[in-house]
């Protein structure tokens, strides 16, 4: 199961560094339009991207493996270990925060074109930024607290 969680986690670092890629460039004055490309380009040539749908796939990808987590993850690592609850806990909050950071990135995307006054380009490169930063903090924490004991999971335990 460990194994399973780290290789989705190398995924999303891959294209985290896309996404910290885009933000200096987008800091540095790339075309709003060449934006919008390289987010599309990244919708369509990342593996996880390509799995997913939605208007931004990769905020969809990581809403829909944290709800996976949520629902069904956590609740067995709580049963199995009730000392990582306060971890779990921080997870999940943590999952909030990503979504939220998701659907900010989602609803300024598109405005980048048509805001000549910067704005939406500031708002885009903090929502990237802040993206990146929490969810590589969110993955160091999610494998180093609950690796052990998923580590120990060759299936999926019985309640």
């Amino acid at each position: 199961m460990f194994r399973e969680l780290l290789a989705i986690h190398s995924f999303l670092r891959r294209d985290l560094k896309t996404v910290r890629r885009l933000a200096n460039d987008a800091r540095d004055g790339l075309s709003p339009q060449t934006i919008l490309d390289e987010i599309r380009n990244l919708e369509t040539t990342s593996l996880l991207w390509r799995l997913k749908f939605g208007c931004m796939h990769y905020c969809r990808f990581v809403h829909t493996h944290h709800t996976i987590e949520d629902v069904a993850v956590f609740p067995m690592v709580r049963k199995h270990d009730p000392s990582l609850n306060s971890v779990v806990d921080r997870l999940e909050e943590d999952h909030l925060k990503v979504h939220h950071i998701t659907e900010r990135i989602a609803a300024v995307a598109d405005g980048v074109a048509t805001d000549t006054s910067g704005v939406s380009r500031a708002q885009l490169i903090e929502a990237l930024t802040e993206l990146e930063e929490h969810l590589l903090a969110h993955l160091a924490l999610e494998e180093e607290s609950l690796g052990p004991l998923l580590s120990t999971w060759d299936h999926w335990p019985r309640e």
